[in-house]
């Protein structure tokens, strides 16, 4: 209980942090623009589809979007669904925000995460419910999202990471990597610069998008080099018998 306060502590304090310095009005339109980038995944799909087409890149676009899959797969089908942490503007209504996610959708949302382990509710904390809601403020920048959205880790930044460390693994290129992981962390501080995304939502992905990347490239990358060379092959065959 003591180090989940702290890590909501922590939450606060940066939330408190980017309300009285980091949100000024020039800013809040680059980060909406960054942030909706991020929706759905489908700005970095596009960019592998397209790597797909040409040669020189078309091994980096395979394990761009092989990790991506992996991604979706670890991060949004299984670690939210067992963390279970609501959104930052559901946690002083968990009650509410719980039964109209059960009404819509036909489940009992508790959030009470990590098998029984993890209960988000923070009125268990002496004061700290009130202190959550004097500090945390909705700046209403983005949408709110569906009430059975979950928080845990960030989905966005994780897309982001895993991109940026695809294509860094494959190509090898610095030009390339560094506005890569640039654009990754800017897409982790717009999650936060919104609202939607505690800090520690935004930490946890970028290093598990990192984990996400490694692991697709040790298949895609490997499924890449076994079956490319038989397509070329068969394809060189098929134009020798013509």
């Amino acid at each position: 209980m003591i180090f989940l306060e702290s890590i909501l502590n922590f939450d606060l304090a940066i939330f408190e942090f980017f309300e009285s310095t980091m949100r000024v009005a020039w800013l809040t339109p680059i980060m909406k623009i960054i942030t909706m980038l991020g929706d759905d995944g489908i700005f970095f799909i596009a960019l592998g589809l397209v790597m797909l087409i040409f040669k020189k890149t078309r091994k980096a676009g395979l394990v761009c979007l092989g990790s991506l899959l992996v991604m979706t797969l670890l991060n949004n089908e299984l670690i939210k669904p067992i963390m279970e942490r609501p959104r930052p503007y559901n946690l002083t209504i968990l009650p509410e925000a719980a039964a109209k996610a059960a009404a819509e959708y036909g489940k009992d949302f508790d959030w009470i995460g990590c098998f029984g382990l993890v209960d988000w509710t923070i009125d268990r904390f002496p004061g700290f419910a009130e202190k959550w809601n004097a500090g945390y403020v909705w700046p209403g920048i983005v949408d709110y999202m569906s009430s059975k959205s979950l928080s845990f880790p960030s989905g966005h930044t994780s897309s982001a990471f895993t991109f940026a460390m695809a294509i860094s693994l494959v190509l090898k290129n610095k030009g390339v990597s560094i506005p890569a992981f640039i654009f990754a962390f800017l897409m982790g501080m717009s999650r936060i610069y919104v609202g939607v995304h505690y800090p520690t939502d935004v930490i946890v992905g970028a290093f598990v998008g990192i984990l996400y990347a490694v692991i697709g490239y040790f298949i895609f990358a490997k499924l890449y080099d076994v079956v490319y060379p038989k397509i070329e092959a068969a394809i060189a065959k098929k134009k020798a018998k013509k």
